[in-house]
């Protein structure tokens, strides 16, 4: 379909790091609201979310890249980064001994106490918080400009930008399905509004049956879910294997639009659940599972 935006991705990342370009601002506000001195430009990075990581590597800046949790497994070229533990998780000691003169971590993932505890020990850190489409591209343009990087950051936002808009347009070539998203079975735990995720849905011509909850994320019932009879459901690989699993998980779910008309679709939650520059890829999923 419109795919090969992904191999300009790839491609672009693969080049050398862009020369530092001279940068009349001093400090970069992160998404704590906390001022971040921008020099030196970083040369050793610890990377703490695997979005981030993501973000790094399509910039070019693997080179810099010298730490990175558990669950970087993206890019290939990251699972070759010394490992300093989880999100939730961090080997404080691991990460001193690597030295690093940036820590990156992100809202979703990493923790106010674990914020605490490395800006105690001394070290740079900038805090992202991609929760919508647009403060994703916010996060690229920051790491870019973070990293000195910021021609490269605005090329790749400008792919991803035309990758939205045509993949959109085909979308609304088709009818609108109504649509229940879930990132957990067990409890039922679906996608509502102020989430990338459900604009991801938006963008996709899908009617996302979860969005009057009010919260991001809401705890749903069986039974209200059989109330509102999606005609597809989208559930991420990392909560289920097959559609027969989501099926089987309570057993009146057999009467259910959805299910009927074998229209769940399990898609990889790498893809569609990190906020960072595959984020486009992750709508093309979406738009070729309800097609």
């Amino acid at each position: 379909m419109v795919s090969l935006f992904l191999f300009s991705v790839i491609a672009f990342g693969c080049g050398e790091r862009q020369s530092a370009t001279p940068l009349r601002q001093e400090t970069l506000t992160d998404d704590l609201g906390v001022e971040v001195r921008l020099s030196p430009t970083p040369l050793r990075i610890v990377s703490l979310a695997p979005s981030i990581t993501e973000t790094l590597f399509a910039l070019g800046l693997d080179s810099v890249v010298i730490g990175v949790t558990d669950y970087c497994d993206y890019p290939p070229a990251a699972l070759g980064k010394v490992r300093v533990g989880g999100m939730s998780n961090p080997g404080f000691e691991q990460i001193a001994s690597l030295k690093p003169d940036l820590i990156l971590l992100s809202v979703a993932g990493n923790s106010q106490a674990d914020y605490n505890k490395l800006s105690s020990l001394g070290f740079r850190l900038f805090v992202t918080n991609p929760s919508t489409i647009a403060s994703v591209y916010k996060s690229i343009k920051s790491l870019g400009v973070l990293t000195g990087t910021a021609a490269r950051a605005d090329s790749l936002l400008a792919i991803l930008r035309h990758a939205q808009d045509s993949l959109a347009l085909v979308a609304r070539l088709r009818p609108p399905k109504r649509v229940l998203m879930l990132v957990s079975i067990r409890p039922l735990i679906a996608v509502g509004r102020g989430t990338f995720l459900h604009e991801l849905l938006e963008l996709a011509n899908a009617r996302n049956v979860a969005q009057e909850a009010a919260v991001s994320y809401p705890i749903m019932s069986r039974e209200h879910i059989l109330t509102l009879q999606p005609e597809a459901m989208i559930v991420m690989s990392d909560v289920a294997q097959s559609p027969q699993d989501v099926a089987n998980a309570y057993s009146e779910w057999r009467s259910l639009k959805a299910i009927q008309s074998n229209s769940v679709m399990i898609l990889d939650a790498n893809l569609l659940s990190r906020p960072g520059p595959r984020i486009m890829k992750g709508l093309e999923l979406l738009v070729t599972a309800l097609r």
